[in-house]
């Protein structure tokens, strides 16, 4: 991964970590806010993001949002090479 993919995917997490209009953080994946969620089963639902996949399920789609929102995002680390000079 470039540095400059880096720094996209690092704001895109912190971007990510101040919820939407509907109350979601975004993705803690990639920090896409393209979500899934399907709270309206009977037995169980889950969050996922469209773009990387990342999800979680659960029986209440309250908690479950509760749940989503509590994921740390800004817990990666962002590896820049050394480059030399000649």
């Amino acid at each position: 991964m470039t540095v400059q993919n880096q720094i996209i995917l690092a704001y895109k997490i912190f971007a990510g970590a101040v919820k939407d209009k509907d109350e979601y953080c975004g993705c803690p994946g990639c920090g896409s806010r393209n979500l899934t969620h399907d709270g309206s089963s009977l037995d169980n639902g889950y969050i996922a993001c469209d773009e990387c996949h990342y999800s979680i399920s659960g029986g209440d789609p309250y908690e479950m949002l509760a749940r989503w929102n509590a994921i740390n995002r800004s817990s990666f680390q962002l590896h820049i090479p050394f480059i030399e000079y000649a």
